[in-house]
């Protein structure tokens, strides 16, 4: 068996795959050798699109359209061609290498799950055209057990910073379900993740996946934990909810009993350099008059549409930024580092120092 070379982050490239015969902006439907169930709806067959798409019903595209009332799973969606260079291949499993492959890294993703997939789509788009043509790898990975949980992994090989329109995420039909990976560029997308696999996003999208995310932070060379119960700590801690005398070290956007049963997504990323670290500073010094405040590194995480009681059916968006200027070249020295605590409809500040 032979693979074609891909980054690290992405599945292999069997040397089985098919290479649909695709024209400009059109699709090819694939008949799926398992159902995947996308939020509570049953598919059988899928729209494997060339711009950078799955849909489950053909929809002629040639660039991100925002505003599309369809179900969509979404690694890159632009304007994407082959003309000059680049392939386009899929393949799906019900046994062998990628479906042991699928199992470790939903296992990876969501520690404790003890997943087993039954299926597995890979989807890749290989050193394909984009504005600046410099040839990309993305890919997408639908996968499913016999138990009804669904997952979907998005990987992303180096990708360059481009203007024209797009979008990476995940939406239903009627947007009761809807995640965008908010970065500035695309480029981020091959350092930004929510699973702390830089190059990686990874969702349930049927069924639910409960975890804590281990997090590596790039300035201090350690780990802590990101709760779903909206808390960051600095060692492995479990609640279902708020509770009162914990003596560790935490940090708490909003710690209560949050779920993602129905809607909402956690996600976080991390920088030391680029559009994020400059608003890091920004906001510093807006906050900060004189400071003079220039940052190094900056974690943000986010709970976006999470359900929380009372379950008003819009959920609720909350987000917790880290911002040191702490020299990761030179970590001897102790330098100020701050924590910022927002919410969708409050904003409350705090100053840490580093101990």
């Amino acid at each position: 068996m032979t693979f074609l070379p891909v980054p690290t982050t992405l599945f292999p490239v069997l040397s089985s795959a098919i290479r649909p015969p695709f024209y400009d902006g059109g699709n090819t439907q694939v008949q799926l050798s398992h159902p995947f169930t996308y939020f509570g709806k049953e598919y059988t067959s899928l729209f494997f699109n060339m711009d950078g798409v799955i849909m489950f019903e053909s929809v002629w595209l040639d660039d991100y359209i925002p505003n599309l009332h369809v179900d969509a799973i979404a690694p890159l969606w632009s304007d994407i061609d082959t003309y000059t260079r680049g392939v386009i291949k899929y393949e799906q499993a019900t046994d062998g290498p990628l479906l042991r492959q699928a199992s470790h890294e939903i296992n990876r993703a969501f520690p404790g799950s003890n997943f087993n997939a039954s299926w597995v789509f890979v989807g890749t788009w290989l050193k394909v055209e984009f504005e600046p043509d410099t040839g990309v790898t993305f890919q997408v990975v639908l996968i499913a057990d016999d138990e009804g949980h669904s997952f979907v992994l998005m990987n992303y090989g180096p990708l360059p910073a481009d203007q024209q329109p797009w979008m990476a995420g995940y939406q239903t039909k009627d947007n009761t379900h809807q995640y965008i990976i908010q970065t500035a560029s695309t480029s981020d997308l091959t350092t930004s993740t929510n699973v702390g696999i830089p190059g990686r996003w990874a969702f349930s999208v049927n069924g639910t996946i409960c975890s804590e995310f281990t997090v590596i932070l790039w300035s201090y060379f350690f780990l802590f934990q990101l709760s779903m119960d909206g808390f960051l700590s600095f060692e492995p801690l479990s609640f279902d909810g708020f509770a009162l005398n914990v003596n560790k070290d935490i940090i708490a956007p909003l710690w209560t009993d949050i779920d993602t049963h129905t809607r909402g997504d956690i996600s976080y990323t991390q920088a030391t350099n680029g559009t994020l670290l400059k608003q890091a500073s920004d906001e510093i010094n807006r906050m900060f008059p004189g400071t003079r405040f220039t940052a190094s590194w900056v974690f943000v995480a986010t709970w976006e549409k999470m359900e929380f009681e009372p379950d008003t059916g819009v959920g609720v968006t909350f987000q917790v930024a880290l911002v040191s200027d702490i020299d990761i070249t030179s970590l001897s020295g102790c330098s100020p580092s701050l924590a910022f605590l927002t919410t969708s409809s409050c904003t409350v500040r705090c100053t840490c120092a580093r101990g």
